[in-house]
Protein backbone atom coordinates (compact mmCIF):
# COMPACT_ATOMS: atom_id res chain seq x y z
CA UNK A 1 0.00 0.00 0.00
CA UNK A 2 1.27 3.23 -1.15
CA UNK A 3 0.96 5.05 2.17
CA UNK A 4 2.78 2.44 4.50
CA UNK A 5 6.08 3.36 5.45
CA UNK A 6 9.21 1.38 5.88
CA UNK A 7 10.74 1.37 9.98
CA UNK A 8 13.56 3.05 10.38
CA UNK A 9 15.50 4.46 12.84
CA UNK A 10 15.71 8.60 11.44
CA UNK A 11 13.52 9.91 8.25
CA UNK A 12 15.97 10.54 5.11
CA UNK A 13 15.20 13.77 4.58
CA UNK A 14 14.57 14.77 1.11
CA UNK A 15 13.91 10.34 0.19
CA UNK A 16 10.69 9.44 1.89
CA UNK A 17 8.41 7.52 0.73
CA UNK A 18 7.79 9.30 -2.99
CA UNK A 19 5.86 8.83 -6.35
CA UNK A 20 7.77 10.35 -8.86
CA UNK A 21 9.00 13.52 -7.93
CA UNK A 22 5.93 14.13 -5.75
CA UNK A 23 7.18 13.81 -2.15
CA UNK A 24 5.36 11.55 0.60
CA UNK A 25 4.12 14.50 2.33
CA UNK A 26 2.09 15.73 -1.11
CA UNK A 27 0.43 12.41 -1.92
CA UNK A 28 -3.50 12.11 -1.73
CA UNK A 29 -4.48 9.31 0.45
CA UNK A 30 -7.88 7.11 -0.83
CA UNK A 31 -10.82 9.41 0.31
CA UNK A 32 -12.03 7.12 2.93
CA UNK A 33 -8.49 6.78 4.10
CA UNK A 34 -8.19 10.54 4.51
CA UNK A 35 -11.39 10.84 6.62
CA UNK A 36 -10.73 7.73 8.92
CA UNK A 37 -6.77 9.09 9.22
CA UNK A 38 -7.89 12.80 9.64
CA UNK A 39 -10.64 11.69 12.32
CA UNK A 40 -7.73 10.08 14.53
CA UNK A 41 -6.02 13.28 14.24
CA UNK A 42 -8.84 15.51 15.40
CA UNK A 43 -9.28 13.13 18.12
CA UNK A 44 -5.84 13.15 19.62
CA UNK A 45 -5.49 17.04 18.87
CA UNK A 46 -9.46 17.54 20.53
CA UNK A 47 -8.84 17.49 24.08
CA UNK A 48 -6.22 20.36 23.30
CA UNK A 49 -8.33 22.36 21.39
CA UNK A 50 -11.26 22.94 23.62
CA UNK A 51 -9.29 23.25 27.42
CA UNK A 52 -8.84 26.84 26.62
CA UNK A 53 -12.03 28.36 25.93
CA UNK A 54 -13.44 26.28 29.39
CA UNK A 55 -10.57 27.73 31.54
CA UNK A 56 -10.92 31.04 30.50
CA UNK A 57 -14.69 31.06 30.67
CA UNK A 58 -14.99 29.54 34.31
CA UNK A 59 -12.07 32.12 34.69
CA UNK A 60 -14.11 35.22 33.66
CA UNK A 61 -17.14 33.77 35.58
CA UNK A 62 -19.06 33.68 31.89
CA UNK A 63 -22.03 30.93 31.54
CA UNK A 64 -22.29 27.90 30.61
CA UNK A 65 -23.99 29.37 27.20
CA UNK A 66 -21.60 31.76 27.00
CA UNK A 67 -18.69 28.93 27.27
CA UNK A 68 -20.31 27.07 24.90
CA UNK A 69 -20.02 29.66 22.16
CA UNK A 70 -16.54 30.66 22.62
CA UNK A 71 -15.67 26.56 21.92
CA UNK A 72 -17.66 26.83 19.15
CA UNK A 73 -16.20 29.82 17.80
CA UNK A 74 -12.94 28.19 18.93
CA UNK A 75 -12.90 25.24 16.62
CA UNK A 76 -14.16 26.77 13.81
CA UNK A 77 -11.12 29.39 13.80
CA UNK A 78 -9.21 26.32 14.96
CA UNK A 79 -10.12 24.20 11.88
CA UNK A 80 -9.81 27.12 9.31
CA UNK A 81 -6.11 27.74 10.90
CA UNK A 82 -5.61 23.92 10.28
CA UNK A 83 -7.18 24.39 6.72
CA UNK A 84 -4.86 26.97 5.45
CA UNK A 85 -1.55 25.42 7.46
CA UNK A 86 -1.99 22.28 5.78
CA UNK A 87 -3.37 23.05 2.49
CA UNK A 88 -1.47 26.43 1.91
CA UNK A 89 -3.13 30.04 0.56
CA UNK A 90 -0.50 32.35 -1.03
CA UNK A 91 2.07 33.02 1.56
CA UNK A 92 0.03 31.89 4.62
CA UNK A 93 0.43 27.72 5.62
CA UNK A 94 3.61 25.76 5.78
CA UNK A 95 1.90 22.72 3.39
CA UNK A 96 2.72 20.30 6.10
CA UNK A 97 0.34 17.35 8.16
CA UNK A 98 0.52 20.55 11.13
CA UNK A 99 -2.99 21.81 13.37
CA UNK A 100 -3.95 24.24 14.58
CA UNK A 101 -5.25 25.26 17.85
CA UNK A 102 -5.70 27.66 20.74
CA UNK A 103 -2.48 28.51 22.76
CA UNK A 104 -2.50 27.23 26.10
CA UNK A 105 0.03 30.00 27.15
CA UNK A 106 -2.68 32.81 26.22
CA UNK A 107 -5.10 31.83 28.53
CA UNK A 108 -3.18 33.67 31.36
CA UNK A 109 -2.96 37.27 30.01
CA UNK A 110 -6.57 36.71 28.43
CA UNK A 111 -7.26 36.16 31.69
CA UNK A 112 -5.52 39.02 33.12
CA UNK A 113 -6.52 41.26 31.03
CA UNK A 114 -10.22 40.58 30.89
CA UNK A 115 -10.88 40.86 34.91
CA UNK A 116 -9.14 44.22 34.95
CA UNK A 117 -10.29 46.03 31.08
CA UNK A 118 -13.11 43.52 30.02
CA UNK A 119 -13.02 41.44 27.10
CA UNK A 120 -13.39 43.83 24.59
CA UNK A 121 -9.55 45.01 25.43
CA UNK A 122 -8.36 41.59 25.06
CA UNK A 123 -9.90 40.96 21.88
CA UNK A 124 -8.40 44.51 20.80
CA UNK A 125 -5.04 43.74 22.18
CA UNK A 126 -5.44 39.98 20.35
CA UNK A 127 -6.30 41.83 16.73
CA UNK A 128 -2.77 44.06 16.87
CA UNK A 129 -1.16 41.49 18.52
CA UNK A 130 -2.23 39.29 15.61
CA UNK A 131 -1.54 42.00 13.32
CA UNK A 132 2.16 42.09 14.55
CA UNK A 133 2.60 38.41 14.21
CA UNK A 134 2.13 38.43 10.69
CA UNK A 135 4.37 41.31 9.64
CA UNK A 136 7.36 40.23 11.69
CA UNK A 137 7.02 36.28 10.61
CA UNK A 138 9.56 36.98 7.73
CA UNK A 139 12.31 38.41 10.12
CA UNK A 140 11.62 35.96 12.56
CA UNK A 141 12.04 33.14 10.11
CA UNK A 142 15.56 33.85 9.18
CA UNK A 143 16.97 32.79 12.95
CA UNK A 144 16.59 29.16 11.10
CA UNK A 145 20.30 29.27 10.82
CA UNK A 146 20.73 29.37 14.89
CA UNK A 147 19.04 25.31 14.95
CA UNK A 148 21.27 23.10 13.97
CA UNK A 149 20.40 19.46 14.85
CA UNK A 150 21.90 19.67 18.57
CA UNK A 151 19.41 21.97 18.82
CA UNK A 152 17.02 20.70 16.65
CA UNK A 153 16.82 17.90 18.17
CA UNK A 154 16.61 19.04 21.71
CA UNK A 155 13.87 21.33 20.99
CA UNK A 156 11.78 18.03 19.61
CA UNK A 157 12.56 16.18 23.09
CA UNK A 158 12.03 18.80 25.02
CA UNK A 159 8.52 19.53 23.63
CA UNK A 160 7.72 15.67 23.52
CA UNK A 161 8.94 15.33 27.24
CA UNK A 162 7.07 18.59 27.80
CA UNK A 163 3.68 17.09 26.82
CA UNK A 164 3.57 14.12 28.25
CA UNK A 165 2.38 15.44 31.90
CA UNK A 166 -0.96 16.71 29.66
CA UNK A 167 -1.87 13.38 28.44
CA UNK A 168 -1.10 11.97 32.28
CA UNK A 169 -3.09 15.22 33.98
CA UNK A 170 -5.76 13.67 31.30
CA UNK A 171 -5.80 9.94 33.24
CA UNK A 172 -5.08 11.01 37.09
CA UNK A 173 -6.49 14.49 37.18
CA UNK A 174 -5.50 17.94 38.01
CA UNK A 175 -5.56 18.33 41.39
CA UNK A 176 -2.87 16.16 43.20
CA UNK A 177 -5.06 16.90 46.83
CA UNK A 178 -8.36 16.18 45.27
CA UNK A 179 -9.67 13.13 46.77
CA UNK A 180 -10.77 10.99 43.64
CA UNK A 181 -6.91 11.76 42.04
CA UNK A 182 -5.06 9.05 40.47
CA UNK A 183 -8.29 6.76 40.27
CA UNK A 184 -7.88 3.40 39.67
CA UNK A 185 -10.63 2.89 37.32
CA UNK A 186 -9.28 5.96 35.42
CA UNK A 187 -6.13 4.10 34.78
CA UNK A 188 -7.18 0.99 34.27
CA UNK A 189 -9.42 2.27 31.88
CA UNK A 190 -6.04 4.31 30.55
CA UNK A 191 -3.50 0.99 30.57
CA UNK A 192 -6.57 -0.89 29.05
CA UNK A 193 -6.20 1.96 25.76
CA UNK A 194 -2.66 1.61 25.55
CA UNK A 195 -2.97 -2.12 25.46
CA UNK A 196 -5.83 -2.23 22.90
CA UNK A 197 -3.24 0.24 20.80
CA UNK A 198 -0.17 -2.05 21.12
CA UNK A 199 -2.52 -5.00 19.83
CA UNK A 200 -3.99 -3.36 17.52
CA UNK A 201 -0.86 -1.75 15.91
CA UNK A 202 0.80 -5.73 16.19
CA UNK A 203 -2.32 -7.47 14.65
CA UNK A 204 -3.03 -5.20 11.57
CA UNK A 205 -1.23 -4.62 8.89
CA UNK A 206 -2.03 -0.87 6.41
CA UNK A 207 -4.88 1.14 6.85
CA UNK A 208 -5.81 -0.53 9.80
CA UNK A 209 -2.42 -0.83 11.29
CA UNK A 210 -2.35 2.77 10.96
CA UNK A 211 -5.53 3.22 12.42
CA UNK A 212 -4.72 1.38 15.62
CA UNK A 213 -4.89 4.68 17.98
CA UNK A 214 -8.49 5.87 16.40
CA UNK A 215 -9.44 1.99 17.11
CA UNK A 216 -8.73 1.98 20.73
CA UNK A 217 -10.10 5.29 21.17
CA UNK A 218 -13.51 4.19 20.12
CA UNK A 219 -13.37 1.22 21.97
CA UNK A 220 -11.45 2.73 24.93
CA UNK A 221 -14.27 5.07 24.97
CA UNK A 222 -17.40 2.37 24.61
CA UNK A 223 -15.77 0.46 27.77
CA UNK A 224 -15.20 3.98 29.69
CA UNK A 225 -19.28 4.68 28.55
CA UNK A 226 -20.05 1.18 29.96
CA UNK A 227 -18.48 1.62 33.86
CA UNK A 228 -20.03 5.08 33.64
CA UNK A 229 -17.12 7.00 32.94
CA UNK A 230 -17.78 9.95 31.24
CA UNK A 231 -21.34 10.00 29.76
CA UNK A 232 -23.30 11.23 26.67
CA UNK A 233 -26.64 12.46 28.36
CA UNK A 234 -25.23 15.54 27.17
CA UNK A 235 -25.07 15.11 23.84
CA UNK A 236 -29.06 15.60 22.85
CA UNK A 237 -28.93 19.15 25.11
CA UNK A 238 -28.24 22.14 23.49
CA UNK A 239 -28.91 24.20 20.18
CA UNK A 240 -27.69 21.82 16.78
CA UNK A 241 -26.03 25.26 15.59
CA UNK A 242 -24.53 27.58 17.51
CA UNK A 243 -22.21 30.68 16.47
CA UNK A 244 -21.93 33.88 18.03
CA UNK A 245 -21.37 37.10 15.49
CA UNK A 246 -18.60 39.55 15.67
CA UNK A 247 -17.73 41.30 18.33
CA UNK A 248 -20.14 39.47 20.45
CA UNK A 249 -18.79 40.89 23.61
CA UNK A 250 -18.60 44.95 22.89
CA UNK A 251 -16.78 47.26 20.14
CA UNK A 252 -12.67 46.60 20.48
CA UNK A 253 -11.21 48.46 22.54
CA UNK A 254 -7.36 49.06 22.57
CA UNK A 255 -4.75 49.46 25.80
CA UNK A 256 -1.46 49.60 25.19
CA UNK A 257 0.14 47.96 28.37
CA UNK A 258 -1.99 44.55 27.66
CA UNK A 259 -1.62 44.80 23.63
CA UNK A 260 2.72 44.91 25.08
CA UNK A 261 2.15 42.12 27.62
CA UNK A 262 0.24 39.46 24.97
CA UNK A 263 3.74 40.63 22.97
CA UNK A 264 5.11 38.79 24.97
CA UNK A 265 3.75 35.60 24.42
CA UNK A 266 3.55 35.92 20.74
CA UNK A 267 6.98 35.72 20.75
CA UNK A 268 7.13 32.33 22.99
CA UNK A 269 4.65 30.93 20.60
CA UNK A 270 6.98 32.58 17.76
CA UNK A 271 9.93 29.94 19.15
CA UNK A 272 7.22 27.23 19.73
CA UNK A 273 5.75 27.64 16.26
CA UNK A 274 9.24 27.53 14.57
CA UNK A 275 10.13 24.37 16.61
CA UNK A 276 7.15 22.51 15.70
CA UNK A 277 7.86 23.49 12.10
CA UNK A 278 11.25 21.65 12.11
CA UNK A 279 10.32 18.76 14.24
CA UNK A 280 7.77 17.89 11.43
CA UNK A 281 10.37 18.47 9.00
CA UNK A 282 12.24 16.25 10.57
CA UNK A 283 9.16 13.46 10.91
CA UNK A 284 8.36 13.84 7.19
CA UNK A 285 11.55 13.87 5.96
CA UNK A 286 11.01 17.64 4.08
CA UNK A 287 13.74 20.15 4.45
CA UNK A 288 11.78 22.94 6.37
CA UNK A 289 13.27 26.63 5.20
CA UNK A 290 13.01 30.00 6.52
CA UNK A 291 10.43 30.94 4.41
CA UNK A 292 8.20 27.83 5.07
CA UNK A 293 8.52 29.18 8.73
CA UNK A 294 7.21 32.31 7.96
CA UNK A 295 4.47 30.56 6.35
CA UNK A 296 3.37 28.70 9.73
CA UNK A 297 3.61 31.78 11.64
CA UNK A 298 1.66 33.74 9.53
CA UNK A 299 -1.19 31.47 9.96
CA UNK A 300 -0.68 31.35 13.69
CA UNK A 301 -1.05 35.24 13.40
CA UNK A 302 -3.69 35.10 10.85
CA UNK A 303 -6.07 33.21 12.90
CA UNK A 304 -5.19 35.41 16.38
CA UNK A 305 -5.75 38.43 14.35
CA UNK A 306 -9.29 37.29 13.42
CA UNK A 307 -9.88 36.02 16.59
CA UNK A 308 -9.91 39.85 17.84
CA UNK A 309 -13.05 40.16 15.61
CA UNK A 310 -14.33 36.52 16.11
CA UNK A 311 -13.89 36.18 19.96
CA UNK A 312 -11.36 33.64 19.59
CA UNK A 313 -8.17 32.74 21.48
CA UNK A 314 -4.42 32.91 20.80
CA UNK A 315 -3.50 30.15 18.66
CA UNK A 316 -0.53 28.35 17.51
CA UNK A 317 0.55 25.20 15.55
CA UNK A 318 0.23 22.10 17.88
CA UNK A 319 2.87 19.56 18.16
CA UNK A 320 0.76 17.31 19.46
CA UNK A 321 0.29 15.41 16.25
CA UNK A 322 3.48 15.05 15.09
CA UNK A 323 4.04 12.36 17.47
CA UNK A 324 1.00 10.46 15.66
CA UNK A 325 2.84 10.92 11.91
CA UNK A 326 6.14 9.52 13.76
CA UNK A 327 4.05 6.89 14.80
CA UNK A 328 1.56 5.88 12.07
CA UNK A 329 4.65 6.60 9.17
CA UNK A 330 1.53 8.31 7.39
CA UNK A 331 3.44 11.76 5.90
CA UNK A 332 1.02 12.63 3.85
CA UNK A 333 -0.61 16.45 4.94
CA UNK A 334 -4.35 15.86 3.24
CA UNK A 335 -5.46 13.56 6.41
CA UNK A 336 -5.01 17.20 8.27
CA UNK A 337 -6.85 18.58 5.70
CA UNK A 338 -9.59 16.75 6.62
CA UNK A 339 -9.14 17.95 10.58
CA UNK A 340 -9.89 21.31 9.72
CA UNK A 341 -12.79 20.59 8.10
CA UNK A 342 -13.92 18.12 11.05
CA UNK A 343 -13.12 20.92 13.58
CA UNK A 344 -15.22 23.48 11.43
CA UNK A 345 -18.16 20.70 11.58
CA UNK A 346 -17.78 20.15 14.94
CA UNK A 347 -17.74 24.14 16.02
CA UNK A 348 -21.05 24.65 13.74
CA UNK A 349 -22.53 21.40 14.49
CA UNK A 350 -21.89 21.25 18.03
CA UNK A 351 -23.79 17.69 18.56
CA UNK A 352 -21.27 16.13 16.88
CA UNK A 353 -18.87 18.32 19.21
CA UNK A 354 -20.33 16.99 22.32
CA UNK A 355 -19.63 13.18 21.67
CA UNK A 356 -16.39 14.03 20.76
CA UNK A 357 -16.57 15.94 24.08
CA UNK A 358 -17.95 12.89 25.77
CA UNK A 359 -14.92 10.89 24.98
CA UNK A 360 -13.43 9.83 28.74
CA UNK A 361 -10.38 12.09 29.63
CA UNK A 362 -8.43 8.92 30.68
CA UNK A 363 -8.68 7.46 26.68
CA UNK A 364 -7.60 10.46 25.40
CA UNK A 365 -4.99 10.92 28.18
CA UNK A 366 -3.41 7.25 27.44
CA UNK A 367 -3.47 8.01 23.66
CA UNK A 368 -1.95 11.96 24.63
CA UNK A 369 1.14 9.82 26.28
CA UNK A 370 1.65 7.72 23.31
CA UNK A 371 2.05 10.45 20.47
CA UNK A 372 3.78 12.86 23.10
CA UNK A 373 6.32 9.76 23.54
CA UNK A 374 6.66 9.04 20.25
CA UNK A 375 7.45 12.61 19.52
CA UNK A 376 9.77 12.63 22.10
CA UNK A 377 11.82 9.18 20.54
CA UNK A 378 11.70 11.62 16.90
CA UNK A 379 13.88 13.80 18.85
CA UNK A 380 16.30 11.36 20.59
CA UNK A 381 16.99 9.77 16.90
CA UNK A 382 18.13 13.37 15.51
CA UNK A 383 20.23 13.71 18.88
CA UNK A 384 22.00 9.93 17.83
CA UNK A 385 23.49 12.11 15.01
CA UNK A 386 25.26 14.49 17.20
CA UNK A 387 28.50 14.02 18.21
CA UNK A 388 28.58 13.47 22.04
CA UNK A 389 31.86 12.93 22.33
CA UNK A 390 32.10 16.65 21.81
CA UNK A 391 31.47 18.23 25.85
CA UNK A 392 29.66 21.26 24.36
CA UNK A 393 27.31 18.90 22.92
CA UNK A 394 26.43 17.09 26.18
CA UNK A 395 26.16 20.39 27.83
CA UNK A 396 23.81 22.16 25.69
CA UNK A 397 21.51 18.84 25.55
CA UNK A 398 21.69 18.61 29.33
CA UNK A 399 21.57 21.91 30.55
CA UNK A 400 18.36 22.74 27.83
CA UNK A 401 16.20 20.01 28.74
CA UNK A 402 17.15 20.44 32.60
CA UNK A 403 15.90 23.81 32.60
CA UNK A 404 13.26 23.55 29.84
CA UNK A 405 11.25 20.93 31.78
CA UNK A 406 11.59 22.91 35.51
CA UNK A 407 7.84 24.29 34.35
CA UNK A 408 6.64 20.50 33.78
CA UNK A 409 7.60 19.75 37.34
CA UNK A 410 7.50 22.49 39.08
CA UNK A 411 5.06 24.51 37.54
CA UNK A 412 4.98 27.58 40.33
CA UNK A 413 8.68 27.73 40.61
CA UNK A 414 8.82 31.75 38.27
CA UNK A 415 6.13 32.75 40.45
CA UNK A 416 8.12 35.02 41.91
CA UNK A 417 9.14 36.48 38.69
CA UNK A 418 7.32 39.76 37.72
CA UNK A 419 4.59 39.29 35.55
CA UNK A 420 6.45 39.62 32.09
CA UNK A 421 9.15 37.27 32.69
CA UNK A 422 7.16 34.66 34.54
CA UNK A 423 4.66 34.34 31.41
CA UNK A 424 7.70 33.54 29.11
CA UNK A 425 9.48 31.07 31.89
CA UNK A 426 6.39 28.58 32.13
CA UNK A 427 7.24 27.92 28.61
CA UNK A 428 9.60 24.88 28.85
CA UNK A 429 9.86 24.66 25.28
CA UNK A 430 10.37 28.46 24.91
CA UNK A 431 13.62 28.58 27.83
CA UNK A 432 14.61 25.38 26.38
CA UNK A 433 14.94 26.26 23.09
CA UNK A 434 16.45 30.35 24.22
CA UNK A 435 19.09 28.31 26.06
CA UNK A 436 20.00 25.38 23.58
CA UNK A 437 20.35 28.35 21.04
CA UNK A 438 22.58 30.82 23.02
CA UNK A 439 24.42 27.39 24.55
CA UNK A 440 24.92 26.90 20.86
CA UNK A 441 26.13 29.97 19.65
CA UNK A 442 28.95 30.05 22.30
CA UNK A 443 30.17 26.67 22.14
CA UNK A 444 29.73 26.73 18.41
CA UNK A 445 30.89 29.91 17.30
CA UNK A 446 33.17 29.52 14.46
CA UNK A 447 31.62 28.27 11.23
CA UNK A 448 34.02 25.37 11.58
CA UNK A 449 32.40 24.13 14.78
CA UNK A 450 28.97 24.71 13.30
CA UNK A 451 29.56 22.37 10.75
CA UNK A 452 30.76 19.60 12.73
CA UNK A 453 28.31 19.82 15.59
Amino acid sequence: MALEQPERDVPERDTAETSGDIHAVDQRPPFWHMVLLGLQHTLVMYAGAVVVPIVVGAALGLTGAQIADLISIDLILAGVGTLIQAAGVWKFGIRMPLVVGAASSGIVPMVLVGQSHGLPTVYGSLLIAGLIWILAAPYFSLLLRLFPAVVTGTVITLIGLTLIPVGIRLIAGSDPSSHDYGRLSHIGLAAGTVALMVVFRRLFRGLLGQLSILLALVVGAIIGWSVGIGSLSQVAHGPVIGIIGPMHFGALRFDIPSILLFLVIVFVLMVEGSGQGLAVGEVVGKPVGPDDIARLLRVDGLMTLCSGFCNGFLYTTFGQNIGLIALTKVRSRYPVVVVGVLLILFGVFQPIGRVAAAIPEPVIGAAAIVTFGALTVSGIQILSRVDFDRSANLTIVMLSLAVGLVPAFAPNFYRQLPDFAEMFCKSGVATGTILAIGLNALFHSSEKDRHVC
